[in-house]
């Protein structure tokens, strides 16, 4: 990649500024400065002759590293690391922590600068040996902690993860205190499907202590009932959700749906959901929505909910008062204009993050654009016009 003049007029003024800054004359009897060194000539003639990346070679060998010109490196290897020339960016910091005569605070930044780019390269191992040593003490110690556990978690090693969230905190509040209790329901979800129901329980005990109403948590346990064959216990555990999390009745329809067809109590799937609507439009509306795009409209209480639903979704609504004089569709046209919406919402993504605006088809725990936990959200039909497509953000 060829460096802009605009970035290679910065190299060299930072050159000079570390050149000068090395040679300048100082009033204690020193001797005089010298003249530039053949390094410095060097990359100023291949900067002339448009030999950027020549240049930037030269100017590394005449810079010489003091605590004068140490943050010229410093401004090198951010400056390589942001354009995508990660190898130059770790040459810089490894130059860097090579020198006996660094002082130990530049040591401490150029080891975590170092660490950056192995994160930046892929090389987690490398940036993890780093990190594990910053986050024993010192000025980057939080910041080592939360790269640590980003690092376990892209590689799904959720004990790791656990050990470095217990220790960010112990001495600063992480940024997301519910993470641990995601790691222990990757654990549960790793021994379900291993079949280790016992094992899988335990952790979901973990999760239990750390956040007594945890949606995710009620749902695998859910999960686990329904395994070893207790669907009365299943349906206890999801009539508390959609309450708790409305936006999770997508989740739990389909398990509800299931559980109490496992018990042989399927009619009672009306008192359940008319007794979880009453605890708020919210409710209503996001059991209905789920009902919606799952296609499960078999039943008189999912298509009353649907009815209401769609007669106060504004998006909805001004169409079925334009197609209907009364406003209200019956049955059959309720369920044409319901199958209307689920296939207007499968062409588009469904689920978007509050935080980052990533947007996705399918339902994620995790972001999959800014990493966070418990952000992403389901889309109304006003949210989905104009949307853009599945995996990208806005």
């Amino acid at each position: 990649m060829r460096t802009s003049w605009v970035e290679a007029a910065l190299i060299l003024g930072g050159a000079v500024v570390g050149w000068y800054a090395t040679h300048r004359w100082r009033v204690s009897g020193e001797p005089p400065p010298r003249g530039p060194s053949s390094d410095y000539l060097d990359g100023l003639n291949y900067l002339v002759n448009q030999q950027p990346d020549r240049a930037v070679e030269a100017f590394l060998r005449a810079v010489a590293v003091d605590q004068d010109t140490v943050e010229t490196q410093f401004a090198l290897g951010a400056l390589f690391r942001r354009r995508g020339e990660v190898d130059r960016a770790i040459r810089v910091h490894q130059n860097l922590i090579a020198r006996d005569t660094l002082a130990p605070a530049f040591r401490e930044q150029a080891t975590y600068a170092l660490a950056q780019d192995y994160l930046r390269a892929g090389l987690f191992d490398r940036a993890e040996k780093l990190l594990l040593e910053l986050s024993a003490g010192g000025t980057y110690r939080i910041a080592a902690l939360k790269d640590l556990s980003s690092i376990y978690e892209l590689e799904r090693d959720w004990e790791q993860a656990i050990a470095i969230h217990r220790n960010l905190a112990r001495i600063g509040r992480p940024e997301q205190p519910t993470a641990i209790a995601h790691y222990h329901c990757e654990l549960a979800e790793l021994a379900r499907t291993a079949g280790d129901f016992a094992l899988a329980r335990e952790h979901l005990r973990t999760v239990r202590a750390e956040h007594k109403r945890f949606a995710r948590g009620a749902l695998l346990r859910a999960d686990v009932a329904l395994d070893m064959h207790e669907p009365d216990l299943a349906v206890r555990l999801l009539r508390r959700v959609p309450v708790q999390s409305p936006q999770l009745a997508g989740e739990v329809l389909p398990r509800l749906v299931r559980a109490l067809r496992a018990a042989g109590r399927e009619t009672e799937l009306a008192s359940i959901l008319q007794e979880l609507a009453g605890d708020g439009r919210d409710v209503a509306d996001a059991i209905a929505h789920a009902a919606i795009l799952s296609g499960q409209l078999d039943s008189p209480a999912l298509l009353a909910l649907a009815r209401g639903y769609v007669g106060r979704e504004p998006a909805v609504a001004e169409t079925v008062q334009a197609l209907l004089q009364d406003n209200v569709p019956d049955d059959a046209a309720l369920t044409r204009l319901c199958a209307a919406l689920r296939r207007q919402a499968m062409r588009a993504a469904r689920f978007r993050c509050g935080d980052c605006g990533f947007s996705a088809a399918t339902f994620f725990w995790q972001c999959p654009g800014c990493k966070s936990w418990d952000t992403l959200k389901p889309l109304t039909p006003s949210d989905l016009a104009g949307r853009p497509p599945a995996g990208q953000e806005r």
